[in-house]
């Protein structure tokens, strides 16, 4: 299904909260015991946030693993990295066999995995959009410190201790998502991708190793979108009514 216009949206909201200390570093989701600057990401109001890029990213991964395991046969995932479902020369082949741009765009979209489908590649748009998780009330940090290992001997590297900051466990955040033109086929991941929210499955940030970035998403509600609630939700925003019973 393209982005050519609405036919559906699906809302995610609830609230976001970090059951074990919370590491990410400067926007990025790999923790850099080498940078200069440890502290936990935060606006320029010194406000920290869990960016929603940071969030997504992590999301695709998971359900990436987890459809290359052979989870469901009615789904498919490339390993978008180093071995992505359509190559150049496959997209190049199918725009010289299509009759205009759209016919292009279509013979494109019938040839991705479902995870780039869902989550977007070069050549698409994502159909989620998640925002940057903001505090619902005060956040309080703390600071660890940390041994840099040494990457030959697998050792603590001589003299190269760290600290880093962290977001301290039980801080609660806004959680927003949404999800755009989703076939009804596919509404099986977006229960997959929430289920993995709601049980705490998912981690995110540096040293998820030692037990950082577990994050829960509790208080959800599900809305759908529909051409038939349309004009009511522009107007007044999610309701009730519109609320998804299917997960």
């Amino acid at each position: 299904m393209l982005h050519d216009k609405f036919v559906n949206k699906y809302i995610v909201t609830g609230i976001l909260v970090n059951n074990t200390p919370l590491h990410i570093g400067g926007g990025e989701d790999e923790f850099t015991p080498n940078a200069v600057d440890n502290s936990v990401v935060r606006y320029k109001n010194g406000e920290p946030f869990i960016p929603g890029s940071s969030l997504k990213g992590v999301l695709r991964s998971y359900i990436e693993r987890i459809l290359n395991s052979g989870y469901d046969e009615r789904f498919s995932s490339c390993f978008i990295v180093n071995e992505e479902c359509l190559s150049d020369k496959k997209v190049e082949a199918l725009k010289n066999d299509s009759k205009n741009e759209k016919d292009f765009a279509e013979k494109i979209y019938d040839n991705m995995c479902t995870v780039c489908k869902i989550f977007g590649s070069k050549y698409f748009a994502s159909k989620i959009h998640i925002s940057d998780a903001v505090p619902i009330e005060k956040i309080y940090t703390g600071k660890r410190d940390g041994v840099a290992i040494d990457r030959d001997t697998l050792t603590a590297a001589d003299g190269k201790k760290y600290d880093f900051e962290y977001v301290s466990p039980g801080s609660k955040f806004n959680f927003y998502m949404t999800i755009d033109n989703l076939e009804e086929a596919y509404e099986d991941i977006l229960k997959l991708i929430i289920n993995l929210l709601a049980k705490g499955e998912i981690k995110i940030g540096g040293k998820t190793s030692a037990g950082l970035g577990d994050v829960q998403l509790k208080d959800y509600k599900v809305y759908k979108i529909t051409d038939k609630n349309l004009k009511k939700y522009l107007l007044n925003g999610p309701s009730e009514e519109m609320r998804w019973q299917n997960v």
